[in-house]
């Protein structure tokens, strides 16, 4: 199967030296990059700005900002994939205006205008029906119960067929661990305890090649 996976932070440029981002390390992504080849899968990742070594036998295309990693990901999807695999922290909101160069330092207060960015998953929906599509949702501190029912909204909100569920303030971006709902079109599939990235991979995988059967 072809795969597509997104991953890491983007960066929204304020100026020509200042921009708003997330502190996402791509961790994740990397780990099911990893896992997809090694189940004898093509690997295609979108990635953008990290610092963590990549799976040397994936396709790598680095992006920047959330409009590059949407737009990249459509046109890739283009040439035939079967699966995508959304990690990345795609910002929801960038600048509305760019300036070019430096913003002078010493002013007393700065207000930045934010425009709303086309969300990925949505766009691949509309553009793929056939694509099997799976995403995360990361909240903060939100109890539980509450953190499903955001997740199945994403999931039945922009027709999903999988989603993984986690709370960051458990375990930050950047960790190593991270725990995970898993839930698909009927309900929660699967509910991992803390563990590595790389077992939640292969955890995440199991059920895809499952469903795609």
């Amino acid at each position: 199967m072809k795969v597509l996976i997104t991953l890491g932070p983007t960066q929204e440029p304020i100026d020509s030296v200042r921009y708003i981002t997330t502190a996402s390390s791509g961790k994740m992504g990397a780990a099911l990059a990893a896992e997809t080849l090694r189940r004898g899968h093509q690997a295609t990742i979108i990635a953008g700005p990290v610092n963590i070594g990549l799976p040397k036998d994936a396709h790598v295309l680095p992006v920047r900002t959330a409009a590059e990693m949407t737009k990249a990901a459509l046109k890739e999807l283009e040439k035939g994939y079967d699966i995508l695999i959304s990690t990345a922290a795609i910002a929801d909101y960038t600048p509305a205006k760019k300036v070019t160069g430096k913003i002078r330092s010493g002013k007393k207060g700065l207000k930045i205008g934010l425009a709303k960015t086309p969300k990925l998953t949505w766009e691949a929906r509309k553009k793929f029906p056939g694509l099997f599509i799976a995403a995360f949702k990361a909240e903060h501190s939100t109890p539980y119960e509450e953190l499903i029912e955001r997740a199945q909204n994403k999931l039945r909100k922009e027709d999903l067929d999988l989603i993984a569920a986690n709370d960051i303030n458990l375990h930050k971006f950047g960790s190593d661990e991270n725990e995970v709902t898993l839930i698909n079109r009927t309900g929660i599939v699967a509910r991992t305890k803390k563990e590595s990235k790389e077992k939640i991979a292969k955890k995440i995988w199991d059920i895809i090649e499952k469903e795609r059967k």
